[in-house]
């Protein structure tokens, strides 16, 4: 099936600190956005990607990539204030316009394997999308409003989602419509298809494939790439 690859990279990474966005920042002198989609292009080799970034480093993304030879595959557009308004903007872009399939990514998730990536579109191709999931390591609370627990969730049954994420193009299209006009707002796109009411399919993440968010993450990014590099 067409795939297209989508990829928000307008956030400014307050939690990580620093005056540069951590999807630029060079993870072992490359690039964490760079190594994010050369990691999926070894699993899509011939799908395009669009990048939404922020407009005040949409020059540099663009000459990140030139720099790797990928200014032909990668797209880089303006994103939104969000990241739903970064991924509907994307899908507005000729190059989503064809897609069966659209995958979308977090850009700093560089270790993602292809396996994984097989995993989430053999799920979307069955059912129209597909989140991967991994379990919880810790004891999960709910909380009520004054902080209260008010009740232990059961860890069987919880999943940590992960990106990529995929979903049939006219379900997430609809979805983010459908978002839009409600003005609902989601910390991802699985979230965003359940709530138009879409089915997900949940499958099997990976523990390796982290989204370096904090400079603890950062560390252990570090780690695992000198693993790969063994």
């Amino acid at each position: 099936m067409r795939t297209t690859i989508i990829i928000p990279a307008a956030g400014s990474g307050q939690r990580f600190g620093g005056e540069l966005p951590k999807q630029y920042r060079l993870l072992g002198g490359i690039p964490v956005i760079v190594r994010t989609v050369a990691a999926l292009l070894a699993a899509c080799e011939h799908s395009p990607v669009v990048v939404a970034v922020d407009v005040r480093w949409a020059s540099y993304a663009k000459r990140l990539f030139a720099d790797v030879g990928l200014a032909e595959r990668v797209a880089i557009i303006n994103g939104g204030s969000t990241r739903q308004e970064s991924v509907s903007n994307a899908l507005e872009h000729p190059a989503a316009g064809d897609a069966e399939l659209i995958i979308v990514h977090d850009a700093v998730r560089p270790f993602v394997s292809p396996p994984l990536l097989r995993r989430v579109l053999d799920g979307a191709e069955r059912e129209g999308a597909a989140v991967p999931v991994v379990p919880p390591k810790d004891t999960v609370k709910l909380l009520d409003h004054e902080r209260r627990v008010e009740s232990t969730l059961p860890r069987s049954r919880i999943g940590m989602a992960q990106t990529p994420q995929a979903f049939e193009r006219s379900i997430i299209a609809d979805a983010h419509r459908q978002a839009a006009g409600d003005r609902f707002e989601a910390t991802d796109d699985a979230s965003v298809v359940e709530y138009a009411g879409y089915p997900v399919l949940a499958v099997e993440g990976e523990e390796s494939n982290i989204k370096i968010t904090t400079p603890l993450d950062w560390l252990l990014a570090e780690q695992l790439l000198a693993q790969e590099e063994s």
